[in-house]
C-alpha cells in the first residue's frame, strides 16, 4: 500500500502543475513559501523582431530600507531599449511593506525561442528566484535591429583608444556654444563588452556654472566601436549655463566593483569645454532674463462682483526653458483694487529631451470702487535661442463689472494704506488711550545700595572669567595640535558631526535624497576608518567593518542602505517624499549605532 501511494502522489502533483507550465508569468520559488517576494511577467510571449515586449518585475519587502534589488540575467537575444522604476509603500496596522516595480522594454534581435533566465532576489540571507520565461520570436518585415542607438551615439574616442578595452566611458554635450540660459544636454555613456559583478557607482560632475535638471529615464542599447559590439548605458542631464565665457564641465566618474577574478577600477570621462555666448543687444525694456519659448494666458474666476468681494486673477506662464529660474511677470498697480500675492505653483517635466513646464500664479484682487473696470494686459519678454531674437507676448485686458454691494455687510472699508476706518465717515472714533501703556510702573524715587561692590559674587566672577577663558583657549589649542599630528583620529572624531550637518542639508534640499544618503554614509565610514572615499566599494566596506569586529547584522544594514541609495542613481521614481525621509532617518540611526561600535 505504501509503495502504491509513493507512485501515485508524484503523478497527481504533476497533473496539478501541468496547466500552469505554459504561462508567461513566473513566480518566485522558495522553501516553505508560496510565491515569495519576487514576481516576473511579460506582456506577450510571441512577437517579431520589429516589435518590443515589456518585462515587469515586482519585488516586495517588509521594510522600506531592506531594498528589494533583483539580480538581472544577461537577457541574451534582447536589446534593452527603455527602463523605468516605481515604488509603492504601504503601512497597515503598523506593518510596513515596500514594493518596487521594474519595467524593461525589450526588443529581440534574434529569432526562435528566446529564454529570459531566472531573476534572483536575496533578502534576509535567503535567495529567491523566478522561473525561466520562454518567448517565441519570428522574423519581422524588416531585418532585426542589432542596435537601437540614437543618431549621435558614435563614440567620441578613436578606435586606437579602444584597443583592448572592455569598459570605457565618455561625456559630450549637444551644443558647445550655447547662449547663457539656453538648454544644453550633457550625455554620459558607459560602454561595456563584458558583464559586471555588481552595479557600478556613478558620480556626476559638479556642474559648476550651470543649473542642472537630471532626466529620470536611462537608455540602454548596443553600439559598435573599435570593431567590437558594446552594450551602452546612457544618462542625460539638462543644463542651463548661468555664466558667460569659457566653461568647463569636470570629469564624471564611474566606479566599477571587482569580482572573484577581477579587480575594481574607476573610469573617468574627459572634461567637456563650452563657450557660453552672451545674449545679443537690443533687449526690450521689459526683458528680465527669460530664455526659451513661452506663452502667457490670463483669466478671472468671475467677471462681475461687488465692492470688497474678492476675485481670483489667474495667470499661466508655460513653455520650453528653465521655468525654475524664469522671472515673474511684471504686475501693474491697478487703481481701485487691492492685490494679495500667493505662492506660484510650478510643474516641469522632460519631454522629447527638452525641459517644459507650467508656472501658475493666482492673485487675490479686492475691488474698493464700483463701476466698470478692466484688468490690464500683462507683458512678458523673453529671448528665443532658436531664432536668436527677443520676443514680447502679452495677455488681453479683462473687463470686470463691480456693483456697490451691501454697505451694512462691509462693516469696515480698508483703504489702500491698510488702516481700518468705519464705513460711516460721520461716526465718531473712540479714543482708548493717549500713549503707550508701560508694562511696569516707574517708582517714585531711585535708591542707592549700601552693600560694597567688592562683596558681590558677580564682581569676583567677572575677574575669574578671563582666567577661565584663557585656560580653555590653551586646552583647545593643545587639542588642535594633537589632531593636526593625528589626522586619522581627527577624521574619526569629526565624522559624526560632519554627517549630521550633511543630513540636515539633505533634508532641506529638493534634490535626490537617495543619492545623498549613500554618499553621507560612505563619507562617514571613510572618516571613521581613515580611508579614502575613492574605491570604497560595498565589498571593501564589508571587509573593513568585519576586521573591526562589527556584528554581521550591522554590516548587513550598511550594505542594504548603500544598495537602496544606488537604486536612486539608475532607478527613476524611487525618490518619493516618504521613502527619502525614512531613508535619511535610517542613515542617522545607523550612524548612531556605528558610532557606538567604532
Amino acid at each position: 500500500m505504501k509503495t502504491r501511494y509513493k507512485l501515485v502522489m508524484p503523478i497527481i502533483l504533476a497533473l496539478l502543475i501541468l496547466p500552469f507550465a505554459g504561462m508567461g508569468t513566473a513566480w518566485a520559488q522558495s522553501p516553505g513559501q508560496g510565491s515569495g517576494p519576487i514576481h516576473a511577467e511579460v506582456d506577450r510571449t510571441a512577437l517579431s523582431t520589429g516589435e518590443t515586449l515589456q518585462l515587469i518585475i515586482t519585488a516586495s519587502s517588509t521594510s522600506i530600507l531592506d531594498a528589494p534589488r533583483p539580480q538581472m540575467p544577461a537577457l541574451a537575444g534582447f536589446n534593452v531599449v527603455g527602463t523605468s522604476t516605481s515604488t509603492q509603500i504601504s503601512i497597515i496596522n503598523g506593518a510596513t511593506t515596500s514594493q518596487v516595480t521594474y519595467r524593461y522594454q525589450l526588443q529581440p534581435y534574434e529569432t526562435g525561442e528566446l529564454i529570459i533566465e531566472p531573476i534572483t532576489l536575496t533578502l534576509g540571507g535567503q535567495t529567491y528566484s523566478t522561473q525561466p520565461i520562454a518567448v517565441q520570436v519570428s522574423q519581422g518585415s524588416s531585418a532585426p535591429a542589432t542596435a537601437t542607438a540614437p543618431s549621435n551615439a558614435q563614440p567620441a574616442v578613436t578606435s586606437q583608444e579602444l584597443t583592448g578595452q572592455d569598459l570605457f566611458v565618455e561625456a559630450l554635450v549637444d551644443n558647445a556654444a550655447p547662449y547663457v540660459g539656453e538648454q544644453v544636454v550633457y550625455t554620459f555613456r558607459f560602454y561595456k563588452a563584458q558583464d559586471l559583478w555588481d552595479q557600478p557607482q556613478y558620480t556626476p560632475p559638479a556642474y559648476t556654472g550651470f543649473w542642472s535638471e537630471p532626466q529620470q529615464d536611462q537608455q540602454e542599447y548596443r553600439a559598435q566601436a573599435g570593431r567590437r559590439v558594446y552594450r551602452v548605458t546612457e544618462l542625460r542631464t539638462i543644463l542651463f549655463p548661468s555664466v558667460v565665457g569659457p566653461v568647463t564641465i569636470d570629469p564624471a566618474r564611474l566606479v566599477i566593483p571587482g569580482g572573484f577574478f577581477s579587480r575594481g577600477q574607476t573610469l573617468q570621462t574627459k572634461p567637456v569645454e563650452l563657450n557660453v555666448q552672451p545674449l545679443p543687444p537690443g533687449a526690450p525694456d521689459s526683458f528680465a532674463g527669460a530664455v526659451g519659448q513661452f506663452s502667457l494666458q490670463a483669466s478671472v474666476d468671475a467677471t462681475s462682483g461687488e465692492v470688497n468681494e474678492p476675485l481670483t486673477w489667474r495667470v499661466i506662464l508655460n513653455g520650453r526653458g528653465n521655468l525654475n529660474a524664469a522671472p515673474d511677470p511684471a504686475w501693474p498697480e491697478i487703481d481701485g483694487w487691492r492685490s494679495f500675492e500667493s505662492e506660484a505653483t510650478l510643474h516641469t517635466e522632460v519631454r522629447d529631451g527638452e525641459l517644459v513646464g507650467t508656472r501658475t500664479y493666482e492673485r487675490l484682487l479686492v475691488p474698493s470702487v464700483q463701476g466698470e473696470h478692466a484688468l490690464p494686459a500683462l507683458q512678458y519678454a523673453y529671448f528665443d535661442p532658436v531664432t536668436g531674437q527677443y520676443q514680447v507676448i502679452q495677455t488681453e485686458p479683462i473687463a470686470v463689472s463691480i456693483a456697490a454691494g451691501d454697505p451694512g455687510a462691509a462693516g469696515y472699508q480698508v483703504p489702500a494704506n491698510g488702516n481700518q476706518v468705519p464705513a460711516d465717515p460721520g461716526q465718531p472714533v473712540e479714543q482708548l488711550a493717549s500713549d503707550i501703556r508701560h508694562l511696569k510702573p516707574v517708582p517714585d524715587h531711585l535708591g542707592v545700595s549700601d552693600e560694597p561692590l567688592a562683596m558681590s559674587g558677580l564682581y569676583w566672577a567677572a575677574w575669574a572669567f578671563p582666567l577661565v577663558g584663557a585656560a580653555g583657549f590653551f586646552a583647545w589649542q593643545r587639542r588642535q595640535r594633537f589632531l593636526e599630528n593625528n589626522l586619522g583620529i581627527a577624521r574619526s572624531s569629526r565624522a559624526r558631526r560632519k554627517a549630521r550637518k550633511a543630513l540636515a542639508q539633505a533634508r532641506k534640499q529638493n534634490g535626490s535624497a537617495l543619492d545623498a544618503a549613500g554618499q553621507i554614509l560612505t563619507a562617514y565610514l571613510a572618516d571613521k576608518l581613515n580611508r579614502p572615499v575613492a574605491g570604497l566599494t560595498h565589498q571593501a566596506l564589508a571587509g573593513l567593518l568585519t576586521e573591526r569586529g562589527l556584528q554581521a547584522d550591522l554590516i548587513e544594514r550598511v550594505d542594504v542602505l548603500l544598495v537602496t541609495s544606488d537604486l536612486g542613481r539608475f532607478a527613476p521614481g524611487a525618490d518619493e517624499p516618504g521613502h527619502t525621509r525614512s531613508l535619511l532617518q535610517e542613515v542617522d540611526t545607523l550612524i548612531a549605532a556605528l558610532e557606538k561600535e567604532l
